[in-house]
C-alpha cells in the first residue's frame, strides 16, 4: 500500500508545499497516514492470526490455548514502528522533489 501510493504522495507533497506547508507538517501528516495503515493491518493480522492459531492449537492439536495480551500489544506496537519507519524512509525523498517539474506533468 505504501509503495503503490508513492506517485500520489509526491503529487500531494508538491501541492501542499506550494500552498505553504512545511516539511515538519508534511512529515506529521504522512506519519499519521502510515500509523493508521499500520494499525488497521496489525489489528486485522492479530484477529486473523489469533483465530487461526486458536483453531490449530485447540481443535487440531487438542491442546489448551491461551491469548497473551502483552505479546499482542507488543506485536502491534512493533508493527506500527516498522510501518511508520519504512513509510517515512520512502517519503523522505518525496519531500525533496521540486514543485515545478511535478506540476508541469499534471
Amino acid at each position: 500500500a505504501l509503495a503503490a501510493g508513492n506517485r500520489a504522495r509526491i503529487h500531494d507533497a508538491v501541492v501542499l508545499k506550494t500552498l505553504g506547508a512545511t516539511r515538519k507538517t508534511l512529515i506529521a501528516a504522512f506519519s499519521l497516514e502510515y500509523m493508521l495503515i499500520g494499525l488497521a493491518t496489525a489489528i486485522f493480522a492479530l484477529a486473523a492470526g489469533g483465530i487461526a492459531a486458536w483453531f490449530v492449537v485447540a481443535r487440531v492439536m487438542t491442546l489448551p490455548s491461551h491469548f497473551m495480551p502483552e505479546v499482542a500489544v507488543a506485536t502491534i506496537l512493533f508493527a506500527l514502528l516498522v510501518t511508520v519507519g519504512i513509510g517515512l524512509a520512502g517519503t523522505w525523498r518525496v519531500l525533496g522533489h521540486k514543485a515545478a517539474p511535478v506540476l508541469r506533468n499534471l
